[in-house]
């Protein structure tokens, strides 16, 4: 049976996204291949149980098997497990549960691809790191990290330690995240200490903000806001800027219909009378991708009809202005059901960048 484990030196670094890629292309090529995610933590009630969030996505997303929480999610670590598992362990009970699901998946699939947890230490805790399950699943892994050169190498060293203590060989290695004008560097110093350490490079998959910033909808959620105003086709506009107090020029590093504003109630009307100033001095047409109103207080009527005559989303939150740039700035874009074209483009890119040739002959 050809399984691979997908791990990730940390959470964020793209391994979802690039499970995503390689499920499609596996099918691509007509291969029958099936899906688990071991240990989840964050995650969706489905059928009375909880399933990890990313079972959920692959399955409404690529469609190809119907959602079975004791197969496609067999453990999930949610708020208050880890005290309740170390005041009463059951690591065999979680670790047949996980077998089980592997016995079931076997049967139908020629192929199988396991999703890791966060970085592979996550569920030490409970006797289950990823490396521990990777063990128990005998299978081998392709990491994913951040492309970069040293801090690079020293996390891929880190993190191939706890598995090679657990007798599980890391085959494959992807970067991701990587600058595109610097991809070539990269390649030309990582690549040679990944091969005489005993892996391959499969691929280096670029940075694409598509995939890295958020959309107004997103935005809509960590803020806990309330939409007043905007067509729902503007949910998706991706924000790649937070422009805090209406009076403050943007950066200019990013397209203004990508740049969201954020300012009291108090001064709606007075900070888009700047901007629409400041387009009009650029030469350029007024755009945002939407105003976030803060705190409590009127909103101004005038202010409101000029973002809706120009098609701009407004939005309130009851934090104050301090609050919701923070908010903001520790916000992660993340692949879900409702991004359906950040999906695609996860496909598409991991297609274009990774060597599935070489992937494939890893599980020969």
């Amino acid at each position: 049976m050809k399984s691979l484990y997908i791990a990730a030196t940390s959470q964020h670094v793209g391994k979802t996204t690039n499970t995503l890629g390689m499920l499609a292309a596996l099918q691509k090529r007509n291969v029958k291949v099936g899906y688990s995610k071991p240990l989840g933590q964050q995650f969706h009630t489905v059928k009375g149980k909880r399933v990890d969030k990313d079972a959920v996505l692959f399955s409404e997303t690529l469609k190809t098997f119907e959602l079975i929480p004791d197969i496609h999610s067999p453990v999930i670590l949610g708020p208050g497990d880890t005290a309740e598992l170390l005041d009463d362990p059951k690591t065999d009970v979680l670790e047949r549960k996980i077998l089980h699901a592997a016995e079931t998946l076997n049967k139908d699939y020629e192929f199988t691809l396991y999703e890791g947890t966060g970085h592979p230490g996550v569920g030490s805790v409970v006797g289950l790191s990823n490396a521990r399950v990777a063990e128990l699943l005998e299978t081998r892994v392709v990491l994913v990290l951040e492309g970069g050169i040293g801090n690079t190498i020293d996390r891929l060293a880190l993190c191939k330690a706890l598995f090679d203590a657990h007798g599980v060989q890391i085959v494959g290695v992807i970067l991701n995240k990587v600058l595109p004008q610097k991809m070539d560097k990269i390649r030309q110093y990582v690549e040679p200490w990944i091969e005489a350490n005993g892996m391959q490079l499969l691929g280096l998959m670029p940075y694409d903000s598509q995939l890295v910033y958020p959309s107004i909808k997103h935005v809509v959620k960590v803020v806990k806001g309330e939409v007043i105003s905007g067509a729902q086709e503007t949910m998706n506009t991706l924000v790649h800027e937070a422009l805090a107090g209406g009076t403050s020029n943007p950066s200019g590093d990013h397209p203004p219909e990508n740049l969201l504003l954020v300012v009291s109630r108090g001064r709606f009307l007075e900070s888009l009378h700047h901007q629409q100033k400041l387009a009009s001095e650029q030469g350029r047409d007024f755009k945002l991708a939407g105003v976030m109103l803060t705190s409590k207080g009127h909103v101004s009527s005038k202010a409101l009809k000029i973002c809706e005559e120009q098609g701009i989303p407004v939005i309130t939150t009851d934090f104050d202005t301090y609050q919701a740039v923070v908010k903001m700035s520790h916000l992660v874009a993340k692949i879900d059901t409702k991004s359906p074209a950040k999906v695609q483009r996860a496909i598409d890119l991991f297609e274009e960048n990774i060597d599935m040739e070489k992937l494939l002959k890893l599980v020969e």
